[in-house]
C-alpha cells in the first residue's frame, strides 16, 4: 500500500476538511504518525484515502415542466403552514385565557378563594 507523508494542515487542505477533523480522522483510521525534521507531526496517509470521489452530476430539470409542479407543491405547503399557524394561534389564545383565570384567582383575597370557588 502506497502512502504519502503529510502534516495535519496539509491533510486537511487536501481533503477539504478542518485540521481538527483531520486529527480525528487520523486517530480513527489509526494511520502511522511520526515527527518530521521541522518538529511537526507527519501522518502516513494511504494514497487511496486522498482520492475524494466527485459527486454525481446533477440533471438540470426542465423549467417549464417543473414550474407547475413546484408552484403547486409550494402552495400546498403554504396552506399547511397557514393551518398550523391558525391552530397555534388558537392554542396561544386558550393558554392566555387560562393564565388570566389563574391570575384573577390568585389576586382575590385569601378567604374569597375558598368561599367563591365552589
Amino acid at each position: 500500500m502506497e502512502t504519502v507523508s503529510l502534516s495535519y494542515d496539509e491533510l486537511a487542505e487536501r481533503m477539504r476538511i478542518t485540521p481538527h477533523s483531520a486529527r480525528n480522522l487520523v486517530r480513527r483510521k489509526r494511520w502511522k504518525r511520526t515527527v518530521g525534521n521541522d518538529g511537526k507531526a507527519r501522518v502516513s496517509v494511504p494514497v487511496e484515502a486522498l482520492t475524494v470521489p466527485s459527486p454525481p452530476p446533477l440533471e438540470a430539470p426542465s423549467p417549464a415542466a417543473e414550474s407547475g409542479v413546484t408552484i403547486a407543491r409550494l402552495e400546498a405547503q403554504i396552506d399547511g403552514l397557514k393551518a398550523l399557524v391558525e391552530a397555534e394561534r388558537r392554542r396561544a389564545d386558550a393558554a392566555e385565557a387560562d393564565r388570566d383565570r389563574w391570575h384573577a384567582s390568585a389576586n382575590r383575597p385569601f378567604w374569597r378563594r375558598f368561599a367563591l370557588s365552589h
